[in-house]
């Protein structure tokens, strides 16, 4: 079955489980430009950075939480605007996806199994239907452990309160990680965190005690991109236990995030004056400028260096919406600066790729392939475009890249692995005269002769 595009038995379904939001009265030219405007805007969201501290700006954290609450918002309407225009369309179930992750994002778990059922119902075979299914039973799985450690942590802490049996101890200590680690296993930072610290608390002296101070940093700085609260609890794992393994993992984390974060500060800041005071007056005054006219001239390369060299260090925290959202600005601001602009528009189907979004990798890979066809990344990305195909499983796409990139030459990197890919997919198996890659397209199986494209239309 096709991944993309919905029945239209199915819609009432869809518009139970998400309310969709009115547009507001604004047109987008395609339904490509509406899909790639809501993930500009989901992305921004991603990258929105709460950079205040929890104890002592309790103010401004709570605007800075409010101001990432309305980005994700507008991506919401985005998404939802697309599947209310064409809810048979072909980006309706990448939006209703997405509208699942912010809802993930925001801990909603009883909307994200709706929504996950319900890309279930439209579409059970495709490859947002096994994404969804595989969500409800991870969901379930540790759901289920969360229930059955927490028991056992109680058990045991109740005997070793009578006791006092180290046995009794470690069990119920174990135990309790246990539930800190299914919630972080789940995506419930929240909760993760705040059980990891009930660990530590309850149990200062188990061997499991700085683990689990690590995991609430790398938490923090890794998964909610939040600085100041990795800093805050690396410090406090320092302090507490400063010969252990994981404190020697926590100056090593205080150097990297405040040296990476402080570079990032040093670039965003030299940007700045790169401006042209010209242009800004001109848009200031609602005129129309050029991208290419919002730099002085003589330090347009000194910016796209600046550019890239904060995305890289984003890359390297680990924070890939960061990295991509810097490589679009260059993307946008220094569209002229074709070489940059290039490498800048495959790194982002390289992040978008490293993180799983394959659609977005699939979309990134041919921006690069529809504005710079002469760039020497075009072979790799045509290669790994490819590789994002096959794992939506769109078959007659992927066996198509793979052909296109053994024609190039025979010194591409991956030719070899492309071949070996390319053999797999022209086997027939069954001898019914429909090779695998177009038994694959069609959800038939290459194993039996009765079972083919069309056998059961």
């Amino acid at each position: 079955m096709k991944r993309r595009g919905f029945t239209h038995s199915c819609l009432a379904l869809v518009i139970l489980v998400i309310p969709l939001a009115s547009c507001g009265g604004v047109r987008f030219s395609s339904p490509a430009a509406s899909i790639r405007d809501a993930d500009r805007k989901f992305d921004a969201a991603e990258a929105f950075l709460l950079r205040a501290d929890k104890g002592t700006e309790q103010g401004t954290r709570r605007e800075q939480v409010a101001r990432k609450k309305a980005l994700y918002d507008d991506a919401l309407d985005a998404y939802r605007a697309i599947i209310k225009a064409e809810p048979a369309g072909e980006y309706a179930q990448r939006s209703l996806w997405q509208i699942t992750e912010i809802h993930r994002r925001r801990y909603e778990w009883d909307v994200v199994v709706e929504n996950y059922s319900a890309i279930i119902d439209l579409a059970p075979s495709s490859y947002y239907g096994d994404r969804a299914k595989s969500g409800i039973s991870d969901m379930r799985k540790y759901r289920g452990l969360i229930e059955e450690k927490r028991r056992r942590y109680q058990n045991y802490s109740a005997l070793y309160a009578q006791d006092n049996e180290q046995e009794n101890y470690d069990i119920a200590a174990q135990a309790l990680f246990d539930v800190a680690d299914s919630y972080e296993q789940l995506g419930d930072y929240p909760e993760a965190i705040a059980h990891y610290q009930r660990m530590v608390e309850e149990f200062s002296e188990h061997e499991k005690a700085p683990v689990a101070l690590t995991k609430i940093g790398e938490i923090n700085c890794y998964k909610l991109y939040d600085y100041q609260g990795g800093w805050y609890v690396s410090n406090k794992l320092i302090e507490m236990y400063p010969d252990t393994y994981d404190a020697t993992k926590a100056v090593r984390l205080l150097k990297e995030t405040s040296r990476h974060l402080e570079e990032i500060a040093l670039n965003q800041a030299e940007i700045k004056p790169y401006q042209s005071r010209k242009a800004m007056e001109y848009e200031e005054d609602g005129r129309k400028i050029l991208r290419s006219e919002s730099y002085c001239v003589y330090y347009v390369d000194n910016t796209v260096q600046c550019y890239q060299f904060i995305a890289r260090r984003w890359e390297d925290l680990g924070n890939y919406p960061g990295a991509i959202v810097a490589y679009r600005r260059l993307v946008d601001e220094l569209p002229h600066k074709r070489f940059a602009v290039a490498d800048a528009r495959y790194q982002i189907g390289r992040l978008y790729q490293l993180t799983g979004q394959l659609d977005q990798a699939i979309d990134a890979y041919q921006d690069l392939f529809d504005n710079h066809p002469e760039s020497t990344w075009c072979a790799e990305a045509i290669y790994q475009q490819a590789v994002c195909y096959r794992e939506i499983r769109e078959f007659a796409k992927a066996y198509a890249g793979f052909k296109a990139y053994v024609s190039l030459s025979l010194d591409v990197k991956f030719y070899r692995e492309a071949q070996r890919i390319i053999a797999q997919f022209e086997m027939d198996e069954d001898g019914d005269g429909y090779k695998f890659y177009v038994e694959q397209e069609a959800g038939t199986s290459d194993q039996d002769r009765t079972d083919y494209p069309g056998a059961k239309s």
